[in-house]
């Protein structure tokens, strides 16, 4: 494992849950950069933060990442022992990290066919005669909303009237008449 040598890069990638500015000035403080530099690490391009660094130094710069609430990515650095290096890194228990995935071994499945074979037997029973369909044009849009609701009556049963009374011939009021 001492032979082992990967490059760290940041592509401006934050942790799911975690809140951008903190991110930033965490990597800010962490890291002793210029605004200027800071921005240049949010970019969306990849910006290499270390060169040929062993696993001990990769896993440290890692975790310094994780606890910023950002994702570094950490990538094999050819050599004699070759991609196989990656295993070694994804054995930690370390956050997740993106790595490049060798796929020349995996193929699509023919056309028509299925990746796993579909279980036995069916899905459960559901009761659907109460279903229905409308046939040809006969349906609108309106079919589909829901009906309305009634309104309810009120309840005025305590309520009641009272005779009125006849008026006497000196008062008149303008706005009974």
């Amino acid at each position: 494992m001492s032979d082992e040598r990967f490059d760290l890069s940041y592509l401006g990638l934050i942790a799911p849950g975690a809140d951008p500015e903190q991110v930033r000035q965490r990597l800010r403080a962490v890291f002793k950069l210029t605004d200027k530099g800071t921005e240049r690490l949010f970019t969306g391009r990849p910006v290499i933060v270390k060169r040929d660094v062993d696993f001990a130094t990769a896993t440290r710069f890692e975790t310094i990442f994780a606890h910023a609430g950002a994702t570094l990515t950490i990538t094999p650095v050819e050599g004699p022992n070759g991609p196989d290096s990656v295993d070694a890194i994804a054995a930690t228990d370390a956050p997740a990290r993106v790595r490049t995935i060798d796929t020349g071994h995996l193929s699509l499945a023919p056309q028509g066919g299925h990746l796993e074979e579909p279980p036995v037997g069916g899905g459960p029973d559901l009761d659907i005669s109460y279903l229905s369909l409308v046939p040809g044009d006969q349906w609108t849009l309106a079919d589909c909303a829901p009906p309305p609701t009634p309104t309810p009556e009120p309840d005025i049963s305590y309520l009641s009237l009272a005779p009125v009374e006849p008026r006497a011939e000196g008062n008149t009021n303008p706005q009974l008449d």
